[in-house]
């Protein structure tokens, strides 16, 4: 078959579907209705992906030491910014960072403040909770050199606490964006210290305000480590240890797990682990996702082959008349072929389109249904999943017309012209 030939069944088969405006259109709404589930859907699940690795890599550690319990649920709460209920021994500290696999090694302990009520609900105060991690800047920073100062107006004069201070904080971006707070001033939070019948509300000067990471350092109160031991009572405790190793890889990490699991209190948790088990829990409500997508792609292809043949079995006489003048088997079954075909790229070409301009609403509208303890976007449309979109949508346009074009090529003339002559 050469180009001109090509040609001019595709425009014929264009203006076929002209004949049929609103079906025609109807039938392409259909088939981008699908497509655009299909691209949002998997541009959620790559998205997701993206933002879990994208999070833990953000803690800054390869590995965490922490109390025994569920390490998983510890590490989702520390990429959501919570806190574990459980604390190690502050000796634990001195023991591990004498082990020689390890590069570097910053002790961190969680707690969480109320704050002073901001909100009002049925005109009443209404409790408002933040977290207060504990950090040496020094070594904290090591891990995660993406920390910077804010600066600006209000923020020129910003620094990190100094190690012995007892009232110095410094603020995470988002903390200091909702309290309104900036470099010297104060800020008020009780804390209820272990052991004690009584909370104590306590004043802190901000010394510093961190840049966005869009981590859950955003949401964080960043003090002493000596200081909030002090302030929560618990001054032998820690809640984990950040670990980097020198020598990263599964074999050194299970020598690294084996020889601190000998201690009875710790668990050694690899971000690694927690990030495959993530995105394992992640992909169970993937195929979900996918089998939904699967059913919107059928109800869509079963419109076109719907549309074609309804088209076919109206233009009957015509296409009689066309075999009657020579219109070979396949010619006709190439023009009734191509229109299925034209209907289904139109359709996967509009859909990504509206994806990719409705990618924005499809985040916020995921984010409203659920909590999903992730920073950043969790919405990535990549060229590579429109490519996918607009060839899958196409290949099965191709399957759903071979129907409709073998039945319309396979009308005996006569016949053909007797029941179009008849409609």
């Amino acid at each position: 078959m050469n180009q001109p030939i090509l040609m001019r069944y595709t425009t014929l088969a264009f203006r076929n579907l002209r004949r049929r405006r609103v079906r025609t259109a109807l039938t392409v709404a259909g088939v981008a209705l699908a497509v655009m589930v299909g691209v949002a859907l998997g541009g959620f699940m790559l998205g997701y992906r993206g933002a879990i690795d994208r999070s833990i890599d953000m803690l800054g550690f390869q590995v965490m030491i922490m109390a025994k319990g569920c390490p998983y649920e510890a590490a989702t709460m520390m990429l959501k910014g919570g806190t574990g209920l459980l604390y190690l021994p502050a000796d634990t500290f001195d023991k591990v960072r004498s082990d020689q696999a390890v590069e570097s090694i910053t002790p961190v302990f969680v707690g969480v403040a109320q704050k002073e009520g901001s909100g009002i609900r049925d005109g009443a105060k209404e409790a408002a909770f933040t977290v207060i991690s504990g950090v040496e800047p020094a070594s904290y920073l090591v891990m995660k050199p993406w920390l910077r100062l804010k600066a600006g107006a209000g923020f020129e004069n910003g620094r990190w606490f100094k190690p012995e201070s007892e009232d110095e904080i410094v603020l995470g971006f988002e903390a200091a964006e909702y309290e309104q707070r900036k470099v010297g001033d104060d800020f008020y939070a009780t804390i209820q210290p272990a052991g004690k019948p009584d909370a104590l509300r306590r004043r802190f000067k901000v010394v510093g305000v961190l840049e966005r990471t869009g981590t859950q350092d955003d949401g964080t109160v960043f003090m002493p480590i000596r200081a909030a031991r002090l302030a929560f009572n618990r001054p032998n405790e820690l809640t984990i240890l950040g670990i980097k190793l020198k020598d990263f890889n599964s074999f050194k990490l299970r020598e690294f797990e084996n020889r601190w699991l000998k201690l009875p209190e710790v668990q050694v948790v690899g971000l690694q682990q927690v990030k495959t088990t993530l995105i394992g829990l992640v992909a169970t409500a993937q195929t979900m996702i996918a089998a939904v997508a699967a059913i919107a792609i059928l109800v869509a292809l079963l419109g076109v082959v719907n549309a074609i043949l309804m088209s076919v079995y109206e233009r009957t006489g015509e296409i009689g008349i066309m075999k009657a003048l020579g219109a070979r088997r396949g010619d006709i079954f190439q023009l009734v072929w191509l229109e299925t075909l034209i209907l289904c790229l139109l359709g996967s070409l509009v859909g990504s389109a509206a994806a990719v301009v409705g990618a924005g609403v499809v985040e916020r509208a995921i984010r409203s249904l659920a909590d999903l303890g992730v920073s950043g976007s969790i919405v990535s449309i990549t060229p590579k999943v429109l490519a996918y979109a607009v060839l899958g949508s196409t290949a099965l346009g191709c399957f759903a017309g071979l129907y409709p074009a073998w039945r319309a090529s396979s009308m005996r003339p006569v016949d053909a012209i007797r029941e179009g002559a008849s409609q």
